[in-house]
Formats: structure tokens, C-alpha cells, sequence
């Protein structure tokens, strides 16, 4: 029975050290799908603000269509989190309903246990008198053996119920847990249900903007065509100032002076983490040959990527450096060009400008404000260049 008793013991003080262990590992690992749960959410919130800007003028748009795409691609990573995160929960339900089932039984052992040293202790007593039991001993130390033998008896017990009592509050507070986690998972799935509707919502919406689109081919393409020419246009105001740069060091290549050397290797050092060129926004369109969104036998190539974003976005520098032009080009009305040593970055399609040629910027500085379209598309395009290379500016900036 003692050793039942010391063994039984030893298994409770396991398993909740081991349940005690899983719980907080399991709590990072719910921490960090709370989190990301929270930045899609958080995305979602962005991306419908910039949706809910292109419907004002009432007309399908290409921008609308990204804002849609988007939109649809961000609720798709939002229900797969929370499917993560269910399962996740159904993981710990199930070791809450193991753990109670181990408890359950050791405390019916424990009450088992007690229940026969009570009678053991009852037949004892009514066998003989305790104290004739006692005082019969022949010898002094027999006595004294026989005063411990009870002292023990009775602490056995007394530790016997403290055993129970443990165990039941140990059985109380798993089964708190379970009730808590079953909630929790009833309300992700209904939540994910919800998230699953408006998923149905968004696409059907985007398969009609596709509709009015694809009637509109001649117009689509005109603007293609447009857009195009501006780049272009862009692409040679581009060269041309690095040319002019490169000029003017006889060695026939950009000469860095130490301190802009230095500034060129910070900005390459800042790969994959540099701010983005304005606040809230999404890449609409990627770097390089990419397909037209509407039609099929279209290939666009883009210099760098268009970020889409909220009318009125303030447009900042995404690193120090110094402002090599501010030029106004047809189709991507005000663009700003700043040297990062032998680094260059681009901002187009700016309302207005509030720098000038020569002035030195910090990180995050003030450009210029983000232009909205006749079509209520707020969008800015972003390039980043190594001297005359054309970069893939998703790349640099910080991961969303």
C-alpha cells in the first residue's frame, strides 16, 4: 500500500511537471499564431481601406482589381491561420482530456487507498485498546517504537488526504481548461466561417470586375501602351543622370568619396530591410515580365514595382541619401531619384514634390505626396538601381 501509495505520487508530480512543460511551450507557439493572426488582420484592414478608395468613381478599374486580388489572398492566409490555430487547440484539448483521464484515476486510487487504511485504523482499534497496545511493551524502546509506529500511521494519513486534495484541484483546473479551449475553438470556427463567406463575397466581386474589363480591351490596352512610354521616358532620365555622374570621374565608373562608399555599403547592408516608400500599401505589381491581369496574350515589364496605397499617402525616402533629380514625367506625373552612394532609388507617379535637387534626406523624409488617378487609384512606382542595374525592389524592402 505505502509503496502504491509513493508511486502513485511520483506519477501525478510527472504529469503535471509534463503538462506544466507541453502548456508553455504550447503558449509560444499560440503566441505566434495570435501574432501573425493579428498582422493579417491588421493587412486586411489596410488593403479594404485602399479597396473601398478605388469603388468611389464607380468604375472597374485595374486597380480595383489588385486591391480585389489582394484582398482575397490576405482573407485566404486569415483562415489558414485560424485553421492553424484550431488545430493547434484540438492539440491541447486532447492532452488536457488525457491528462484529466490520468488524474481521474489516480484519485480514485488515492481514495481507494485511504478508504482501506481508515478500516485498517477501525479493526485496530476495536482489536484492542490503543493504550494497553502501548503501555504492554516489555521494554522502554519497544514503547517508544510502538508511540512512532502511530505518529507515522497517522501522518501517512494525513499526508494521504493532502495527496487527494492536490489531485482534485489539479482534476479542477484541467477541466477549467478544457471548457476554456472548447469555447475558444467554437468561436475560431466561427469566425472562420464568417471569413470563409467573405471570401465567396470577394471573388465574386473580382469575377465581375474581370467582366467589365475584359469589354473594355481597346481602352486596357491603350493605357498599356501609355504606361509603357512612361516608363521608358523614365528609364532614360534614369540613365542619363548616371551617366552624367559617372562622367565625372575620369576612371570611367562611379569614384565614391569615403563617406558616400560608406553610405553604399550601409544601404546594401540593409537588404530586405529597408522601410517601405509609403506607410500602408501593397505591391500591386511585381519587378520584371509579369502576364496583364486581364489579358491573356499581354506580358507587362516592369522597372520596378507599383505599391498601391491610400489617397493622400505621404511618400518617404526608404534611406538617407542625397537627391539626384526631380523631374515631371508624362504618364508618371512628379518622380524623385535619390543617390545612396552608388545605389539609387526612384519614386514616381508623386503629386507633388518637396524636396529639390542636391538637398540631403534622412530615412523616412518627406517626398512628396502619392497621385490618384482619374480611375481613384492611389499608386506609386518604386525602383531601386545599382548604378546602370535595374533591381528587384521587393528584395530590398522589409518583408510584410
Amino acid at each position: 500500500m505505502k509503496l502504491y501509495n509513493q508511486i502513485t505520487f511520483f506519477l501525478f508530480c510527472l504529469s503535471i511537471i509534463l503538462s506544466t512543460t507541453t502548456l508553455s511551450h504550447a503558449q509560444k507557439n499560440k503566441s505566434q499564431l495570435e501574432r501573425e493572426k493579428k498582422e493579417i488582420i491588421k493587412k486586411i484592414k489596410e488593403t479594404s481601406k485602399i479597396l473601398e478608395g478605388t469603388k468611389i468613381k464607380k468604375k472597374a478599374s485595374i486597380g480595383q482589381l489588385y486591391a480585389l486580388k489582394q484582398q482575397i489572398k490576405d482573407r485566404r492566409s486569415l483562415i489558414n491561420s485560424i485553421s492553424e490555430e484550431i488545430i493547434f487547440l484540438e492539440d491541447e484539448i486532447g492532452e488536457n482530456e488525457e491528462i484529466i483521464t490520468a488524474l481521474a484515476f489516480d484519485l480514485q486510487k488515492l481514495k481507494e487507498e485511504y478508504a482501506a487504511m481508515i478500516y485498517a485504523a477501525y479493526k485496530a482499534h476495536n482489536s484492542y485498546d490503543k493504550l494497553t497496545f502501548i503501555f504492554s511493551a516489555k521494554t522502554f524502546n519497544q514503547l517508544i517504537m510502538r508511540l512512532k509506529y502511530f505518529e507515522q500511521y497517522s501522518e501517512a494519513r494525513k499526508t494521504q488526504v493532502q495527496q487527494i486534495e492536490k489531485v482534485k484541484e489539479a482534476l479542477s483546473v484541467e477541466k477549467n481548461s478544457l471548457t476554456k479551449k472548447k469555447k475558444e475553438k467554437e468561436s475560431l470556427l466561427r469566425i472562420q466561417m464568417i471569413e470563409a463567406q467573405n471570401l465567396i463575397t470577394l471573388k465574386s466581386e473580382k469575377n465581375e470586375v474581370v467582366k467589365k474589363l475584359v469589354g473594355r480591351e481597346k481602352e486596357l490596352l491603350r493605357e498599356l501602351e501609355n504606361r509603357n512610354k512612361a516608363l521608358l521616358k523614365l528609364e532614360k532620365l534614369i540613365s542619363d543622370i548616371v551617366k552624367k555622374v559617372i562622367k565625372k570621374s575620369s576612371a570611367g565608373k562611379l569614384m565614391l568619396t569615403p563617406e558616400a562608399a560608406m553610405l553604399s555599403s550601409s544601404f546594401e547592408g540593409n537588404k530586405n530591410r529597408l522601410i517601405w516608400p509609403v506607410k500602408h500599401g501593397f505591391i500591386s505589381r511585381k519587378f520584371g515580365r509579369q502576364q496583364h491581369p486581364v489579358l491573356p496574350k499581354v506580358i507587362i515589364d516592369n522597372l520596378g514595382v507599383d505599391i498601391q496605397t491610400n489617397n493622400g499617402e505621404s511618400v518617404r525616402a526608404v534611406f538617407k541619401g542625397k537627391v539626384s533629380a526631380v523631374a515631371s514625367v508624362p504618364g508618371l506625373n512628379q518622380a524623385v531619384m535619390i543617390q545612396h552612394g552608388e545605389y539609387f532609388t526612384v519614386y514616381a507617379r508623386l503629386k507633388n514634390v518637396k524636396v529639390k535637387t542636391g538637398q540631403a534626406v534622412n530615412t523616412m523624409g518627406l517626398l512628396g505626396e502619392v497621385y490618384t488617378d482619374k480611375d481613384g487609384v492611389s499608386e506609386i512606382q518604386f525602383q531601386v538601381w545599382k548604378n546602370h542595374t535595374k533591381m528587384d525592389p521587393e528584395e530590398w524592402l522589409l518583408k510584410k
